[in-house]
């Protein structure tokens, strides 16, 4: 097995591992692959490493800066971690973390940080410590690991690219944006997915079963998603304002 950094040439490679790695995680929204594009379009992926068997790539780790509220800087992210199915087992995970924590130290990073099951990543050091916490995730799979002896404390940002949409969502907003009316848009409030975005406020409750678009919630989440969103309420709006366009319209 080889492991080294990343090429151009290894991008779709990349996206078929992580897809095919986190394709059966019930915790999974399938969106650690656009993740990592995200991070590399906006030059955010400080070390991307891929492992190699007989020339194929079959498993992928990606770190990334993380802010925190203390003002501590110079931690990195950990994660996605990915390994093809038929592969796993071999301990390829393992050492695509281990060489990737070795290089962070390298690069005289401070520690790292990660959201997963202790019972795997305490092997590498990483425990959960309450003076360092991720809103909306529960304390007991946010794990930090220090390579200076001493801990953060405050609440810890990863970079926007992990405030992903699941596919599923960005399909339920997109419905959203085409229905756009000015009186709220009827929707199934018992819908999983509806909830989900209800609770990252992308979407407003409203009386009768409706729902409103809040396109600067959405704006964190997907900007150009938010910019559609706008424009469409834009120009309901001003239909809805014009008696000659809402006639025409109507």
């Amino acid at each position: 097995m080889v492991i080294r950094s990343e090429t151009p040439t290894d991008i779709e490679a990349i996206v078929e591992v992580t897809k095919a790695a986190f394709a059966d995680d019930s915790f999974s929204q399938q969106t650690e692959h656009f993740t990592i594009n995200d991070l590399r379009a906006d030059d955010a992926l400080v070390i991307s490493l891929v492992s190699e068997v007989e020339g194929k790539v079959v498993g992928h780790i990606a770190f990334s800066s993380v802010t925190i509220s203390d003002g501590t800087t110079n931690w990195h992210g950990l994660g996605p971690v990915s390994v093809l199915p038929e592969y796993q087992g071999r301990r390829i995970g393992t050492a695509l973390v281990n060489k990737g924590l070795a290089l962070l130290e390298s690069i005289d990073s401070k520690g790292s940080v990660l959201i997963g099951l202790p019972t795997y990543f305490s092997r590498f050091g990483f425990w959960n410590h309450p003076q360092l916490v991720h809103e909306g995730i529960p304390q007991e799979v946010f794990a930090a690991k220090s390579f200076v002896g001493q801990m953060p404390s405050g609440i810890v940002e990863f970079h926007q690219a992990f405030k992903q949409l699941s596919i599923i969502e960005k399909d339920a907003v997109a419905d959203v944006i085409i229905d756009y009316a000015i009186a709220g848009i009827k929707v199934d409030l018992a819908d999983p997915t509806i909830e989900s975005l209800i609770k990252k406020e992308i979407l407003i409750e409203i009386p009768d079963g409706k729902v409103m678009m809040h396109p600067s919630a959405l704006a964190e989440y997907d900007p150009y998603l938010a910019k559609v969103g706008q424009f469409r309420a834009t120009e309901m709006s001003r239909v809805h304002k014009n008696p000659i366009l809402a006639a025409i319209n109507s």
